[in-house]
């Protein structure tokens, strides 16, 4: 800053000792054009002095002339006078063209001096603003130095900027490589556990089918004597040995199982069908954006006028018409921590949707009941009539309406009074839903129920 101030402070001196002599050449030019015109009208008046006294002598010397001229030369003298007094005439009205001019002139000169004197106002008035002039140039200098000082920190800023974009770029992609490898492991993982359970079943039927035979034949060596027991005691450590066999396999699958997600609240990637385990044996879902799918209709091509049993496990594919299970929900939803959300669309292209902040299925003793709170949608809160219910089926009716609204309209649900919500129902009958503001029922074409984990819990 003081080097700034110093070069300030030079240039300023500079540019005064420039304008002082800048105003010094205007006085001496302009003094040297008015000693110029001063002295040719100095010249004039002296040659027209000059020129009226010769004027005068000759007068003088034409009147002595006519003064010893003779009467006869008369007429000849007053012809020379007229044109005497002609010339005369003549040169007075020059003589005073001369005058009218050096007057105009004397006016020039006096505009001149006052043109001078509100030059040298303006000077003086131009002295007093130059320092101000300077003192804002100063100003400017320096803010144009503090803009370069910015303009070179955002720079900087700038290619810090593009730095970290260029190396979220590459933790961007660097994830999305993770994301389709860990997708690639848990496909190859829902294929290993689906081959150990083929396996282990095909194993333990095996086993269960020489148990059975086993106890048959000890059943038919007890009635054939101690003969065959010894027998049976030969083939024991056969049997034994089968055992052993299947208990790595059964750990493999144990350990599998263990490290199958919970819930898709953690899977990534696209959408499509995993296993998850959420509790007692693993399921297969419907994972989209770490939601969970619980329920799917859109073409009635899946059966849900079903035995209690079977709303319990759960039946359909994930990539079709669905229901994860009551027993699986209740796994899910044990901890408190999960939302739910209802997309709908009716039978006019309207779409709907119902979203509860708290959503909750209980325990098998309890009924698989119905706890939901905190609504929040434009189709009404119909899950109102629901909740607190237990689950009805064909075989298994609740509700407290007077029919039975599970096998009246084919489909299970958490039924008070039918009709409230019923997008279980038979397909080709109409799904349902109530919406209490206009109070009338929505013509439901589809319906998508997802599983979220709320925010916050562990």
């Amino acid at each position: 800053m003081e080097n700034m101030n110093s070069y300030n402070d030079v240039e300023t001196h500079e540019i005064q000792e420039g304008s002082l002599k800048l105003k010094h050449y205007h006085k001496i030019r302009h003094n040297k054009m008015m000693y110029t015109q001063i002295s040719r009208l100095a010249r004039t008046q002296e040659q027209l002095d000059e020129y009226q006294q010769n004027l005068q002598a000759q007068i003088l010397d034409a009147q002595r002339r006519l003064d010893r001229l003779e009467e006869p030369n008369w007429n000849l003298i007053s012809t020379k006078v007229e044109m005497i007094e002609l010339e005369t005439k003549a040169l007075r009205n020059e003589l005073h063209n001369t005058s009218q001019k050096l007057s105009d002139f004397e006016k020039v000169h006096s505009s001149v001096l006052e043109l001078r004197e509100d030059i040298e106002s303006i000077e003086n008035k131009a002295d007093k603003t130059i320092p101000e002039f300077r003192k804002e140039i100063s100003k400017l200098d320096v803010s144009v130095a503090q803009l370069n000082a910015q303009s070179s920190y955002l720079k900087e800023d700038q290619e810090n900027l593009r730095q970290s974009v260029k190396a979220i770029a590459v933790s961007v992609s660097n994830t999305i490589d993770r994301a389709a490898m860990d997708r690639l492991a848990i496909k190859e993982l829902n294929e290993t556990v689906n081959e150990l359970v083929t396996r282990s079943k095909k194993q333990y039927s095996w086993f269960n089918n020489h148990i059975l035979k086993s106890e048959v034949n000890m059943s038919n060596l007890a009635n054939n004597g101690a003969v065959e027991m010894g027998t049976v005691e030969m083939r024991l450590p056969e049997l034994m040995g089968e055992v052993k066999t299947l208990q790595p396999v059964e750990r493999e699958y144990e350990n599998l199982v263990n490290k199958l997600p919970k819930d898709c609240s953690n899977i990534s990637g696209a959408a499509g069908t995993f296993l998850i385990h959420p509790g007692k044996s693993p399921v297969e879902t419907w994972c989209s954006d770490g939601s969970t799918l619980l329920q799917r209709r859109f073409n009635g091509s899946v059966e849900f006028n079903r035995k209690f049993s079977e709303y319990v496990h759960g039946f359909g594919k994930a990539s079709s018409e669905f229901w994860l299970g009551l027993e699986t929900m209740h796994e899910l939803t044990a901890d408190n921590c999960s939302s739910m959300r209802i997309d709908m669309t009716d039978i006019y292209g309207s779409v709907w949707f119902a979203e509860y902040d708290h959503f909750f299925v209980g325990s098998a003793d309890t009924g698989y009941v119905l706890e939901v709170s905190g609504y929040y949608g434009n189709s009404s809160d119909a899950f109102e009539y629901q909740n607190h219910m237990q689950f009805s089926a064909i075989d298994h009716d609740r509700d407290i309406s007077n029919t039975h609204c599970a096998g009246n309209y084919e489909g299970g649900w958490w039924f008070s009074h039918c009709q409230h919500v019923n997008i279980n129902g038979k397909y080709t009958l109409g799904l349902t839903w109530f919406d209490s503001a206009r109070n009338e029922w929505i013509a439901v074409a589809s319906s998508v129920m997802r599983l979220h984990r709320r925010p916050g819990c562990v």
